[in-house]
């Protein structure tokens, strides 16, 4: 009985000192440190414990992801190829090289129709559209989706739709606003105005107080988000007067803004150098875009204090390009202080324009094979982030 109680003392004895020996890491360091690892690696690590799932997946830990984004902040683009409806990721560091190395996603829908991205990534998420009242989120970097609900109250025939995805930091909560249109002919257009929560409301489509009544806004064919964006909580997008054409030279051009928190629309102070071409871009979270092109020059307009500053550049190729709509089409958005461009046709290789030094360099994607398939479309999109965001 002795020896029994002299053993348990021992133990007992032992587990205090590998109690005292044992270093404790505050929950915040160790956030701090999972943050900086690669998806990859934290989609390994949830598996060790509940604990560590539920910190990989939490807000707090995306949010810190994302404060960080310079470590892991990328171009993301895609390539729809049309003979067999193929979509396929690809993502590339920005870094300040001459040359890059992007990754391929294995993540790829197939037999889709009419795919396109109709706004750029939100914290880490994908909107994509497949066709009339069909939509998918995705995580190209963790391989979910999820299929959101269709809009039963829409037909399909003559519909056309804006649809612009956000995130509403208040609530936690990510959103898509949908402008549905009919055009039919020899009849006036029937705007109706939708708002779908995911995974709230019970994920259905909730029909919302429009916008002005005197404007309509930019249903334009999608091209590398130019339907809108979303810039801290608030949807931002392009319209114009009712009496007006988009193509008309002295048609003024406005940007409206949407709540996602309020549910809101406003109008924006008018700028007189956007034009129905000029495609929105967030500048550290301000609203921003792409104006006047003449020779090898443009205007960089940025809205500040609800006041439009801008900033003239040079660009060393923009002189091939005549119109405006295909400079502001090549934009890619902004990171680091830079804004970044794909020259239309070209791609290979991104140009950057420092906003700071006024100076541009050239980055060639270092070992990619371009696909020999010339039947396909390339879309890009700056500032996306790898991120668990879970759906």
């Amino acid at each position: 009985m002795k020896k029994e109680e002299q053993n348990r003392i021992s133990i007992h004895r032992k587990m205090e000192k590998e109690e005292e020996e044992r270093i404790w890491i505050h929950m915040d360091l160790v956030i701090e440190i999972l943050s900086r690892m690669p998806v990859k690696s934290l989609l390994k690590l949830k598996c060790l414990s509940k604990e560590f799932s539920r910190i990989i997946h939490s807000r707090n830990f995306v949010d810190s992801c994302l404060a960080c984004s310079s470590n892991r902040s990328r171009l993301l683009f895609y390539f729809h190829f049309y003979e067999d409806n193929t979509l396929v990721f690809f993502s590339a560091p920005h870094r300040l090289t001459c040359s890059i190395l992007p990754t391929r996603h294995d993540m790829t829908f197939r037999g889709v129709v009419g795919t396109s991205l109709r706004s750029p990534p939100v914290r880490g998420l994908i909107f994509c559209t497949f066709g009339p009242n069909q939509h998918v989120l995705c995580n190209p970097a963790t391989k979910h989706n999820i299929s959101l609900p269709q809009n039963q109250m829409l037909r399909k025939k003559g519909l056309v739709e804006l649809l612009i995805f956000g995130y509403d930091p208040i609530f936690d909560q990510f959103k898509v606003l949908c402008i549905s249109v009919y055009k039919i002919v020899k009849q006036p257009d029937q705007y109706q105005f939708w708002v779908l929560t995911v995974g709230k409301d019970g994920n259905i489509w909730r029909k919302i107080q429009g916008m002005p009544p005197h404007l309509v806004p930019a249903m334009r064919k999608h091209l590398c988000g130019q339907t809108g964006i979303c810039i801290n909580g608030v949807l931002y997008f392009k319209a114009c007067s009712k009496n007006q054409s988009y193509t008309h030279p002295g048609n003024t051009t406005h940007v409206v803004s949407f709540d996602l928190n309020s549910e809101e629309f406003s109008l924006i102070k008018t700028n007189s150098h956007l034009t129905w071409f000029s495609k929105l871009i967030d500048f550290q979270g301000k609203l921003a875009f792409l104006s006047r092109v003449k020779d090898c020059t443009i205007e960089f307009c940025l809205l500040e204090n609800k006041e439009w500053s801008s900033k003239v550049f040079h660009l060393p190729w923009a002189q091939k390009y005549s119109r405006l709509e295909q400079i502001s089409d090549s934009v890619l958005g902004i990171c680091d202080g830079e804004i970044i461009f794909v020259p239309p046709k070209e791609f290979g290789f991104t140009w950057h324009l420092s906003l700071e030094k006024k100076t541009t360099r050239k980055v060639d994607f270092h070992d990619f094979q371009i696909p020999s398939n010339r039947n396909h479309l390339v879309v890009f999109f700056s500032n996306y982030a790898d991120t668990t965001v879970s759906l």
